[in-house]
């Protein structure tokens, strides 16, 4: 694995509305590898979005604030990047690709002009060498008959050719770093495979590092090297993914993997993780999972825990139940 593309240091993203602070995004860190890919998992409502969002300055400010933290991206701390930087490295050098490409991309443009514009934008290409480049890029993502799909309006593709057409407009600039935020979720599962093989095969091809945000365990299986774990706008566990699989800390990350439906479990009542997330706003005292966790004790209500690094720094977790445990990789 290569060096450290990109490192986040305490981050926090907060939302202001009729005097109630939202705290989205509360004191979160992690890095991101050359060539890796990174999976964030959690259920709806836990920060995953607001915390890739931030990373280039996409949440709207106000009602959104970045209260503080550093987000290094190439030696450069993009919290305090001009406006026009930032709009220079969206796109170019930090990519996303988004959860509904219906609403990404524009109903009244063809989809060549809307890839040509990246390339025009970014890349200083003329219209005839933009328009060539997006048919190679759709021939990239193995659409069928690029030629006339350039020609196209968006209503005219199906879900998993939009999606496609998303992924050769995110990588038109070779990005270094590509975030998919749940890009699979409203695919059916034969397209949501070509999909995730698409995606692995084009990062393979130009060494570009992703962060995958989504809540299906088996994606982040298949598509991830490293996965974190966010709970009500703060980590809460992060490790390789052999290491989260086979051998889960922290009670959330378990309860994530027990509900996974499997072929073991049909015909079966699901095992479920009772209540639901926390109003961000109103968050309870202590750790924020405690009224849900059947683990808790009574610290867990008073005093959030502190990260805890185990196995020699290769997993790290913030929960009470390890706050003593010194744990050596074997």
């Amino acid at each position: 694995m290569g060096k450290k593309l990109l490192e986040v240091k305490n981050l926090k993203t907060y939302f202001y509305s009729d005097g109630v602070i939202i705290k989205s995004v509360d004191d979160v860190s992690f890095y991101v590898n050359e060539g890796e890919t990174l999976g964030i998992v959690g259920e709806s409502g836990c920060g995953k979005s607001v915390a890739c969002m931030s990373l280039v300055r996409l949440v709207e400010t106000p009602p959104g604030k970045y209260e503080c933290g550093e987000i290094i991206f190439k030696g450069e701390d993009l919290l305090k990047v001009s406006d026009a930087r930032i709009r220079q490295i969206r796109g170019n050098d930090i990519s996303f690709i988004f959860q509904e490409p219906m609403t990404s991309l524009n109903p009244v443009f063809k989809i060549g002009r809307q890839i040509s514009e990246v390339l025009i934008l970014h890349r200083g290409m003329s219209k005839e060498e933009a328009n060539k480049e997006s048919i190679r890029m759709l021939e990239l993502v193995k659409i069928p008959n690029p030629e006339r799909v350039v020609n196209d309006y968006p209503f005219a593709l199906s879900g998993g050719m939009r999606q496609r057409v998303m992924i050769a407009m995110a990588l038109a600039c070779k990005p270094s770093l590509l975030i998919a935020d749940e890009p699979t979720t409203n695919l059916d599962v034969t397209i949501q495979a070509q999909v995730l093989d698409l995606m692995n095969e084009l990062k393979e091809k130009i060494n570009t590092s992703i962060i995958f945000i989504t809540h299906d365990l088996d994606v982040i299986a298949e598509m991830s090297d490293r996965v974190m774990v966010m709970y009500a706008g703060k980590v809460v566990e992060e490790a390789s993914i052999n290491e989260i699989l086979k051998n889960p800390k922290h009670p959330y990350t378990v309860g994530l993997i027990n509900s996974k439906p499997d072929m073991a479990t049909e015909g079966t009542r699901l095992n479920a993780i009772p209540g639901n997330v926390p109003d961000l706003s109103n968050l309870p005292p202590g750790c924020p999972f405690h009224p849900r966790c059947d683990k808790a004790m009574d610290i867990c209500k008073k005093i959030i825990p502190e990260e805890k690094l185990l196995y020699e720094g290769r997993h790290r977790i913030s929960c009470w139940l390890y706050a003593d445990e010194e744990e050596v990789h074997e």
